[in-house]
């Protein structure tokens, strides 16, 4: 009888010989053969793409390391050798005779292809441990998709294509552990400029507006938007003035009397020129705005009755220009600023005026003013700048009728969704984390091109000298004087002032 050579389970069930096991091993052994010789030509093909990337993304170390592969293939090995001490020589002379060059074109560019290489690198294992991910039917995990990145000196910007199941707020809720993961300041989210479905992020290693502007802006011509400061990228601030009304939230030492300064100073040509009218209400005794008192058309400050006064004058301003404009246009043109001065009403506390009055009916009165000015005050060309420490709704019921707001520093996550949106903390605008070795800096919403994002801005700085300069220079060519609080009417409850409208 014929010895089977095949071994059998009791149960009859087949299992492999030893010839089998043999043979396995031997294709085993050629496929790992394959598998290692295919993973080292990978890499060497990623090396090599990698190194010639590098030297044109950096013309200096290209230029070393041609000069070096031709010294090697003329010389040998001492002509490589002479070579690395030259061009070791040759870069120490350059960082010290011209540091600025030398970091411009070898240091910076070097960091920022070490940041590209790490983005491209770890961007899946990134969004996979920090949660930024979903899972399919099959399940399998499924992470965003990075296209571009764009590099600067100091923010990165990672044009990101979202996935099914990941939205721009999953990210926006990761960000503090993606930066940690690239070891920024921060990582922000923002909705993408022309693609739906995309998200930008902007990566930030260092935070230029904690730096002193070198320079100082020229006065701003145009009243619709105001040049007072600067943004992160680098572009001027725009403060939108014409047309909305601006609130401008932060804790004490926010820098909210340096922003409303470099404003003035924007204004400060048209109110030479009369196209523009300050009326100053400074609860603080006029310590903030008597310095400048030549800038303004009327400037109230004193007791309470003093300045609800004001407040009820420039209301009723607002109403009289309204009806004298009224079957002629919709609103004030800026061709109209000549003949119809543009009222811009700075309130140094509103608080002050609506909220902390003893007396019951000037602070139901300086309310009715206020909220008159900044429901109507628009079209007739009336424009008020308030300035407050506490942005709560009970506290500040109307700030959500302020077209344009300014966060500066404060104090919870809480303040700078009421005072910007709810989304705003989640897409970067942490307020709570501005030092308060900086004034001015803050956040506002971008409105360009309707996508609404959070931009860190800065306020430029305004010297004492410099406002003194200011008011003796352009200073407004008609002053009035603050009227006597007027008597309520019996019949509409409103307050009775004399006057035309101008």
């Amino acid at each position: 009888m014929r010895e089977i050579s095949t071994a059998r389970l009791w149960r009859g069930q087949t299992i492999r010989t030893r010839a089998d096991v043999m043979r396995m091993e031997r294709l085993h052994e050629r496929s790992r053969l394959i598998r290692w010789s295919l993973t080292a030509g990978w890499w060497a093909g990623w090396l090599t793409v990698m190194t010639v990337w590098g030297c044109l993304y950096v013309p200096a170390l290209g230029g070393a390391l041609t000069v070096a592969a031709l010294a090697w293939l003329a010389l040998g090995p001492w002509g490589l050798l002479v070579v690395a001490l030259v061009g070791a020589l040759v870069a120490r002379l350059w960082s010290r005779s011209s540091p600025s060059s030398w970091e411009s074109r070898v240091t910076s560019r070097l960091r920022r292809f070490a940041r590209r290489t790490r983005y491209r690198w770890s961007w899946d294992d990134v969004c996979a441990a920090t949660g930024v991910k979903a899972t399919d039917a099959s399940h399998r995990v499924i992470v965003p998709r990075l296209l571009w990145v764009s590099l600067a000196e100091h923010v990165d910007e990672l044009h990101v294509q979202l996935c099914a199941g990941v939205t721009p707020g999953v990210i926006a809720r990761q960000a503090d552990a993606l930066a940690c993961e690239w070891c920024a300041l921060e990582v922000r989210v923002l909705a993408h400029p022309h693609r739906e479905g995309w998200v930008l992020l902007r990566v930030v290693y260092r935070d230029v507006l904690a730096e002193d502007a070198d320079d100082e802006p020229p006065a701003s011509a145009d009243l619709k938007w105001l040049r007072v400061g600067r943004r992160e990228d680098g572009e001027p601030w725009w403060l939108r003035l014409v047309g909305t009304h601006v609130l401008i939230a932060g804790l004490t030492g926010a820098g909210k009397s340096g922003l409303v300064a470099a404003i003035i100073r924007a204004l400060a040509p048209a109110i030479r020129d009369g196209k523009v009218r300050l009326v100053g209400i400074d609860p603080k005794g006029g310590m903030e705005y008597r310095m400048v008192s030549e800038l303004f058309y009327m400037l109230a400050y004193g007791d309470d009755e003093h300045l609800v006064a004001a407040l009820e004058f420039a209301a009723d301003l607002m109403r009289q220009r309204a009806e004298a404009l009224g079957g002629n246009v919709r609103k004030l043109l800026a061709r109209m600023f000549g003949d119809y001065p543009l009222y811009v009403i700075l309130v140094d506390e509103l608080l002050a005026l609506t909220t902390y009055i003893a007396n019951r009916d000037l602070k139901d009165r300086a309310n009715a003013a206020v909220r008159r000015m900044l429901s109507q005050g628009r079209a007739p060309g009336v424009v008020v700048i308030g300035c407050v420490q506490d942005p709560r709704k009970e506290v500040l019921s109307f700030r959500d009728m302020f077209g344009y707001r300014v966060a500066l520093r404060l104090d919870s996550d809480v303040e700078t969704r009421m005072v910007l949106s709810d989304s705003a903390y989640e897409r970067g605008a942490r307020c709570d984390a501005i030092p308060e070795a900086c004034p001015g800096m803050g956040f506002v919403i971008d409105e360009d091109g309707g996508k609404r994002q959070p931009i860190k801005v800065r306020a430029d700085w305004v010297s004492d000298a410099e406002l003194s300069y200011l008011a003796a220079e352009y200073p407004a060519p008609e002053q009035v004087d603050v009227p006597p609080l007027a008597t309520r009417s019996k019949r509409s409850g409103g307050s009775t002032l004399g006057g035309q409208a101008a």
